[in-house]
């Protein structure tokens, strides 16, 4: 689908990787400990902080990707000393310029232990003590106006906050899609819980806490992560079935998809425990439906799931994901029908993990 004019941050439209990192094959990633003198790290703190990361973020991303994606991690093996005090850092995430300076310092920090030549994006950890850097985020930065070490520019990174500690390595993962070009699927401005309501739990761009935390298959779709043999598209009016396999396997057609605007898709998944998720009675696996708009950027509800069961959350689940912890259709002859576009959805068949559908436009 085409991306509307005005959209310049992540979208749901097609990436252009001159613009933004291609989330295939081995990305040479290096994570840099950097504190403070009004904030010393410790070594204990590091050690645990390295042990937490050094496998976990590559695995999420190689299971999610169906190994397309190989994330390969080093570390520095001790603090390097920013030349200011953590407070004078301060808002450096509220503007390009503030957040470029404050991890170009990371990176001069660490140019003496770092060969940056070999890296292909950065994330700065900085220690649980600096609060003033509480909040994480991604850089990424137009050719030009990158990080510059040993000779090269570095348009790529991510700084992890005190932050990092409420979502672990999922929150990695979380600005790491940034990188790729993926949007906020949370709403700006809005008070919590309300902020969820787009898409509640059902991606890491999302809610990062999620119990199903696991890419939409728009999103592996458009990270290359999906082939073009494995989705299901209509653009004409009709009436198709599709069996699909569950998204958190390899292999099979993952979903079917109707394009009803040239900015506006219907997509159906079949979602059930991946690897990425937890066996939770806060989400209900099965046939989950949303709307994909490719008119608005991140943060603006560039994604809608279609709630079968509308106001009516799963007792017991945090606010932010209850109420469309069971969107999902999960017994045949269950139904959603789309108002904008009149594109109905209804599950016709159960057999093991496969789950089929009967797509009406």
């Amino acid at each position: 689908m085409a991306v509307s004019a005005g959209v310049t941050n992540e979208h749901e439209g097609p990436t252009d990787h001159t613009r933004w990192l291609k989330p295939q094959g081995t990305l040479r990633a290096v994570f840099l400990f950097v504190d403070f003198s009004d904030a010393v790290g410790t070594s204990a703190e590091l050690t645990e902080r390295k042990d937490r990361f050094a496998t976990s973020v590559g695995d999420w991303m190689r299971s999610a990707s169906y190994g397309k994606a190989n994330l390969s991690t080093t570390f520095t093996s001790s603090w390097r000393r920013m030349p200011r005090a953590q407070s004078a850092y301060a808002g450096y995430h509220q503007t390009f310029d503030g957040h470029r300076s404050y991890l170009q310092d990371a990176v001069n920090a660490s140019d003496a232990v770092v060969d940056f030549r070999n890296v292909d994006l950065v994330y700065v950890i900085s220690p649980r003590t600096a609060t003033t850097i509480n909040v994480s985020s991604a850089l990424i930065a137009p050719t030009g106006l990158g990080l510059m070490a040993d000779g090269v520019e570095r348009r790529f990174a991510v700084n992890l906050g005190t932050s990092v500690d409420d979502w672990d390595y999922k929150l990695v993962n979380h600005e790491t899609g940034h990188l790729f070009g993926l949007p906020d699927l949370y709403t700006y401005g809005q008070p919590w819980p309300q902020l969820h309501e787009p898409v509640g739990g059902w991606d890491l761009m999302g809610l990062i806490s999620a119990p199903a935390p696991d890419h939409l298959a728009w999103h592996k779709w458009k990270m290359g992560w999906l082939n073009d043999s494995q989705i299901s598209c209509r653009t004409a009016r009709g009436k198709t079935s599709a069996t699909l396999t569950p998204l958190g396997t390899t292999g099979g057609l993952k979903t079917a998809v109707v394009k009803v605007t040239p900015h506006r898709a219907i997509v159906v998944e079949n979602r059930q425990v991946s690897p990425q998720d937890v066996t939770s009675p806060c989400f209900r696996p099965g046939v989950l439906v949303y709307a994909v708009d490719t008119t608005v950027g991140g943060g603006n509800r560039p994604v809608t799931v279609l709630d079968r069961t509308p106001n009516n959350a799963v007792a017991g689940c945090s606010p932010e994901h209850a109420e469309l912890g069971n969107a999902t259709l999960v017994s045949v002859n269950q139904q959603l029908t789309d108002a904008a576009s009149g594109v109905r959805v209804r599950l016709t068949a159960v057999s093991g993990g496969n789950r089929t559908v009967e797509v009406s436009w």
